[in-house]
């Protein structure tokens, strides 16, 4: 199949249509050197450019001494990104909830589904399948 695509393709792309102009301007290279290239090779810097380590710890003293020391308010979280709170809402919807808690059916399907029909009960009707939920596991008898 990809011979054959490429059998077709290869007339196609050495027809004229696509062609480079043959009228079209050559890049002239300038006589003049890059300002912007890096020397191969050039003068070695002055032994005294570099500033001594007194002058660098002066500099970040006072840099140090500029800048405000404020901290955030602390809020009891060390992680407090949106990302971590999703994370923490995700984590406690995974929790398994007490058998005689508010939703204990919350891991457990509480409903029978055929081709066409959804029969789903609650109340003592759903007590079938809360003691399913129990003997499997899927809430926490014991918190």
């Amino acid at each position: 199949m990809n011979a054959r695509l490429l059998l077709l393709l290869m007339p196609l792309a050495t027809s004229e249509a696509f062609a480079l102009p043959t009228d079209a301007p050559v890049p002239v290279k300038s006589a003049q050197a890059d300002p912007f290239a890096i020397p191969a090779h050039g003068p070695a810097p002055l032994p005294s450019a570099r500033p001594s380590d007194e002058a660098i710890r002066a500099a970040v003293r006072a840099t140090l001494e500029e800048m405000p020391y404020s901290v955030g308010p602390a809020s009891g979280q060390v992680l407090s990104g949106g990302a971590y709170r999703e994370f923490e809402r995700k984590f406690s919807l995974a929790e398994k909830t007490h058998c005689l808690g508010p939703d204990p059916l919350k891991h457990q399907p509480h409903s029978i589904t055929t081709k066409n029909w959804v029969f789903g009960v609650g109340g003592i009707f759903a007590a079938p399948f809360w003691a399913a939920a129990v003997l499997r596991g899927k809430c926490n008898w014991t918190r």
